[in-house]
């Protein structure tokens, strides 16, 4: 591929964390590296070239292709970059030379191993996993082994429980020698996991839950299933990325699946609303959600352009085209398993009539109407309708609401820009502070309208000759 080809490639990659691969003409590996944005961070090797170093540079100039894996986040992008980087061995990716100034996970040679973090490998007996590049992620990543998996944690075992036995977090070999062999099955799941190269703590976990499941040792899936959901519930802090809903978890995902009989659990999720008070300023929102979190690199704001006044349905087809067509053009990344409709039927077979139109019919299609919140599928007459207390319900309302939320506030927005430039900046003796104060008061025209001269003039930092003014350029619009 010709050095123009390959940025027009970066320029399509995901905003998200992962792992991409350097490749050469003919296809040899030359470079592993993880990324909080894998987009950003391979345009980083063509901008400012003068500031790399010269490995860099002769590592740009023989890479012809760069080939990249999404994962969840960037522990789990640190935990699959070492297993590549152990797998083929680049020979740009040097570090694997200097080992001792990286940290490693450590399993200890005991009968109880101790999983922790250590940059000396002196002890031949234990066994190691790594060098890993970033040693606050590689903390982050035993702590979420240490709160998955109920495994000693205590470095020196004591004479009684400590308080982790007391959480449920350890089964306390310091007082019971026979849950030898339940330890022992719970670091080789450890193993399997650091050692198989997986892409995320909760696809491995919900892989062996299946396969228990399928298999018939259905005491090991719940044993699965708790560790999925107690990892759902760690997210949050693990991650810093936002509030999550308590009790939604995998299990609405999977509910979904069963509902519209998918492949496959429905990973990606996006929402559209339209918003347009009194026809004006009609705009539409675009949600993205993968694994039950917000993708806000994802989220989109339109405003309608082909449609006047009021009509719900042009506007959600105009909205649905483009983003069709920004998936086509290689503007837009994120084309979901499940595309939801703020609304009913109607606007359900809106969105569908446009699926139709542009052959994109590979994705499952829905719409939730507020009012008693019924969903609406294109495969089906009748509305689906779920339990309350139901997590795909709980999800679905969610999303939903997200996407009001944030077509919503786009169109307060508009409306205040809209409200600033027809009045108040021809207003003599507006300034700048009297022109936020004004707007914080009154959210459009109309409510301005409503307002008489004296409401104007006690209002802070005006006087009854603004005040005056106001009303006067009102009545002569």
């Amino acid at each position: 591929m010709r050095k123009d080809e390959l940025k027009d490639k970066i320029s399509s990659l995901p905003l998200g964390p992962g792992v991409y691969l350097m490749k050469d003409a003919r296809g040899k590996v030359l470079y592993v590296g993880k990324a909080i944005s894998l987009k950003k961070r391979a345009a980083s090797y063509f901008q400012k070239r003068a500031l790399h170093g010269p490995k860099i540079e002769v590592l740009v100039g023989k890479a012809r292709d760069i080939e990249t894996i999404e994962t969840q986040t960037e522990v789990d992008a640190l935990l699959l970059e070492a297993s590549l980087i152990n797998e083929m061995t680049p020979p740009y990716n040097t570090r694997q030379k200097d080992d001792k100034s990286f940290p490693f996970i450590k399993i200890s040679n005991e009968p109880f191993p101790l999983v922790s973090i250590t940059r000396n490998k002196a002890d031949k007996k234990s066994i190691y996993y790594g060098p890993y590049t970033d040693a606050y992620l590689l903390r982050e990543a035993v702590k979420i082994i240490h709160n998955l998996f109920p495994i000693r944690k205590c470095r020196t075992l004591p004479k009684t429980p400590c308080l982790y036995y007391h959480l449920n977090q350890c089964l306390a070999p310091c007082i019971n020698f026979k849950i030898k062999p339940q330890h022992d099955q719970l670091i080789n799941e450890i193993r399997s996991f650091l050692g198989g190269g997986k892409k995320s703590f909760i696809d491995y976990l919900n892989e062996r839950m299946e396969t228990s499941s399928k298999e018939y040792r259905y005491e090991d899936a719940s044993g699965f299933k708790s560790q999925i959901d107690a990892l759902s519930r760690l997210r949050k802090k693990r991650f810093n990325v936002i509030k999550g809903t308590s009790g939604i978890g995998l299990s609405a995902t999977q509910e979904l699946k069963k509902i519209f009989k998918l492949k496959r659990i429905p990973e990606k999720i996006a929402c559209i609303d339209i918003s347009n008070i009194s026809g004006a300023h009609s705009v539409a929102s675009r949600v993205c959600f993968h694994r039950e979190l917000p993708v806000k690199t994802e989220y989109r704001k339109y405003r309608i352009k082909t449609v006047k006044g009021i009509n719900d349905y042009a506007s959600i087809q105009e909205v649905v085209r483009r983003f069709i067509h920004g998936i086509k053009e290689g503007k837009e990344v994120f084309w979901p398993d499940l595309l939801m409709i703020d609304g009913g039927k109607g606007q359900l077979n809106a969105a569908y009539q446009v699926l139709k139109e542009e052959d994109f019919l590979d994705v499952t299609l829905i719409s939730i109407a507020k009012r008693f919140e019924h969903i609406f599928w294109t495969s089906s007459k009748e509305p689906v309708i779920l339990e309350s207390d139901s997590p795909a319900l709980r999800l679905l309302m969610k999303i939903r609401d997200e996407a009001h939320r944030f077509a919503i506030t786009y169109h307060r927005r508009l409306r205040s820009q809209a409200l600033e430039k027809s009045f108040l900046d021809d207003v003599p003796g507006i300034g700048e502070k009297r022109k936020r104060m004004l707007l914080r008061k009154f959210s459009s025209s109309r409510e301005l309208e409503r307002a008489d001269i004296d409401e104007l003039a006690n209002l802070p930092g005006m006087n009854r000759k603004i005040a005056s003014k106001i009303i006067f350029k009102l009545l002569i619009r």
